[in-house]
């Protein structure tokens, strides 16, 4: 069997063929999954998996390309990816580069909506907590809007009805494009330096979620809510929400809305005031005349002033009366309390006392002594006692009766065993006076029992 001509890759040479290949073929490619193992760089790259019940693929997105994404990439989305197959000559794996990817069943820009809605709600940014009421008859409003639309042509027409001594202060922006988020912020900090306002509303009219999507932007949300000024949010028509709506302290469905919640209108004003000065009136009236009433009955229960008088020096006899008998009461009571005192205090009553303690303490030392001698007599027979018992168990007794204790020279142990010591080994005899340094010449060790 004739072989084919023999022709030998290296790995490198063959990897790169086999790219050329796939980008040859497949130059761009539609490719819908799931994304796995998300990460993305510091330099900005987005790795990822995406996969399906079967099979995946390694996708990396570049940061030029991420930049454009309107939606945060994550774990367990499902996408549509836009991108070219390729080669990774290092790993040998072959791996989709993207150049667009939008989520499946939903836009990028309302899944960017609900990401950045659920981020700043976690974050307390939207708590009714942090809502600043409006002020009931603002003298100065200011308007964050753009100067050529219909809603600040509105919201003045509205206001200027309302109430014509407003003053409002238009601080104009664009309110759709890429320099909106900029321009809007701006815009909000040229008002807040004016002291004199007192409300903003923001705003524009209506459109699509495109043209309305500058007032969803994190920076501008977070400028609304961060003012120290309460605001108004006016953005496009009843049915469109945008985060500044969130964000604010108030939200209107549209730009008149919002001028009509703001300035009150003069003319339910003053049908107001005439209707509270019409019950201030009435109120007044009823109440003179209900005090009328009240002094003309006090009047009728009025005493005359004599008998008041009459019933206080009345009382003030029976006060002095009760007070003279219990002054004399109390005048008998010290009087008995002294004689008393001066018996107890005559020359033969503390002298009875002090015999009598003299007797007392006279019989408790003779008890004392009787006491104490048995005490002793018996603490010292029980010492002597002991002292005998010690005298019988001491060594030292042993001793006088012509004994000794050998021990080791060094050691000062006792020797009770022939056999623990050495001949020529000096030990150490303790007599009943003194003790002999001996050196051992001979020794007899005791015979061996046959039984052991």
């Amino acid at each position: 069997m004739d072989l084919p001509e023999r022709k030998v890759y290296t790995v490198s040479e063959f990897t790169e063929e086999l790219k050329d290949l796939l980008e040859g073929e497949y130059p761009s490619v539609w490719i819908q999954g799931e994304i796995s193992n998300f990460h993305a760089a510091p330099s900005g790259h987005v790795y990822f998996t995406l996969k399906d019940e079967s099979a995946q693929v390694r996708c990396v997105m570049f940061r030029m390309q991420t930049r454009f994404l309107k939606f945060k990439p994550e774990d367990g989305l499902d996408v549509i990816t836009w991108g070219r197959v390729s080669i990774y000559s290092p790993r040998g794996e072959y791996q989709l580069i993207l150049d667009t990817m939008e989520p499946l069943g939903i836009g990028s820009l309302m899944l960017a909506f609900e990401q950045l809605k659920n981020k700043l709600t976690e974050e307390g940014l939207f708590e009714e907590s942090r809502k600043k009421p409006l002020p009931r008859f603002p003298r100065s409003v200011g308007l964050v809007t753009s100067r050529k639309g219909a809603a600040v042509r509105d919201m003045i027409r509205i206001a200027s009805r309302r109430f014509p001594g407003t003053c409002l202060l238009l601080s104009s922006t664009s309110v759709q494009g890429d320099k909106a988020p900029d321009e809007i912020i701006a815009a909000l900090d040229r008002l807040c330096a004016v002291e004199e306002v007192e409300v903003i509303i923001i705003g524009r009219g209506g459109g699509s979620i495109e043209d309305l999507w500058a007032f969803n932007d994190e920076r501008v949300v977070r400028a609304v809510a961060a003012c120290p000024v309460p605001i108004v949010s006016a953005v496009g028509h009843e049915t469109d929400f945008t985060l500044t709506d969130f964000a604010a302290d108030l939200r209107a469905s549209t730009p008149s809305a919002a001028a009509e919640l703001v300035v009150p209108d003069k003319l339910e004003i003053l049908d107001r005031v005439i209707q509270l000065t019409a019950r201030l009136r009435n109120s007044v009236t009823k109440e003179v005349r209900r005090r009328k009433e009240i002094v003309n009955e006090t009047v009728k229960r009025l005493y005359d002033p004599r008998r008041k008088i009459l019933e206080r020096r009345q009382r003030l006899d029976d006060l002095t009366i009760r007070l003279k008998t219990s002054m004399m009461r109390h005048l008998g009571e010290l009087r008995q309390e002294s004689v008393a005192t001066a018996k107890r205090l005559r020359p033969e009553y503390p002298k009875r006392r002090v015999e009598a303690a003299r007797e007392e303490v006279e019989a408790l030392l003779n008890r004392l002594g009787r006491s104490g001698g048995d005490s002793i007599k018996g603490a010292r027979t029980d010492v002597e006692k002991l002292a005998a018992r010690l005298d019988v168990l001491s060594p030292l007794a042993v001793l006088s009766r012509g004994y000794s204790i050998t021990m080791r020279w060094e050691e000062r142990a006792v020797i009770t065993d022939a056999r623990a010591v050495r001949t020529g080994e000096q030990v150490r005899v303790r007599l009943h006076q003194g003790e002999l340094d001996c050196t051992v010449t001979g020794k007899r060790e005791p015979e061996r029992d046959p039984a052991d």
